[in-house]
């Protein structure tokens, strides 16, 4: 009897100290969550009407980046400036307030690296989140649109990543553990 005690006393304690071990960091991230849903929207600088929305919303729930899950809506027009806000859900929550922005730590566990073939000029913007090592995240950045092109923007969110760099606005990171990596296709008239 108290052997038994003592084993089931034994895994008690193992249980108690493994549902703690992956709050290191504060419990800013929770890695079981997954992306549902992303949302990048561009306003004009000049014209807050003239707005560009690029949306995936992963409906069939398999965590699967399908072309038939993705939408462009509006058109980009050239030699104007869009100012862009990132979102991101989790079915009904959003991830990117809950999950990422709520801690410093979310902040630092992540960054967006962003690419086009398109003729655009990025820099993040003042009001985006700033990471301890100084880089922005990326979740507020302002794009400036050249001459008239054809192409893709894509985003991409790094977890985790040993080094990121901001410099270049679009932004690199290193490593491979990506929560989310989406390309649309789009056009600047």
């Amino acid at each position: 009897m108290k052997t038994t005690k003592f084993f089931m006393s034994a895994f008690l304690g193992l249980a108690l100290l493994a549902s703690c071990s992956s709050d290191d960091d504060g419990g800013a991230v929770d890695e079981e969550e997954a992306i549902t849903q992303l949302i990048l929207t561009f306003v004009n600088q000049t014209n807050a009407t003239d707005t560009v929305v690029l949306r995936w919303i992963d409906t069939n729930l398999d965590e699967v980046v399908d072309d038939t899950e993705k939408t462009v809506t509006g058109e980009f027009d050239a030699n104007e400036v869009y100012d862009a806000t990132l979102e991101l859900f989790n079915m009904d929550e959003d991830f990117l307030e809950e999950d990422i922005t709520s801690s410093q730590a979310g902040i630092d566990a992540h960054f967006f690296v962003y690419g086009t073939n398109l003729n655009f000029t990025m820099a993040r913007a003042a009001n985006d989140f700033v990471r301890s090592d100084n880089n922005r995240l990326g979740a507020n950045t302002t794009w400036t649109a050249g001459a008239a092109s054809d192409g893709t923007i894509s985003v991409a969110l790094y977890h985790e990543s040993p080094s990121v760099d901001d410099s270049t606005g679009f932004g690199s990171a290193t490593g491979i553990d990506t929560d989310i990596d989406i390309t649309f296709d789009t056009e600047i008239d």
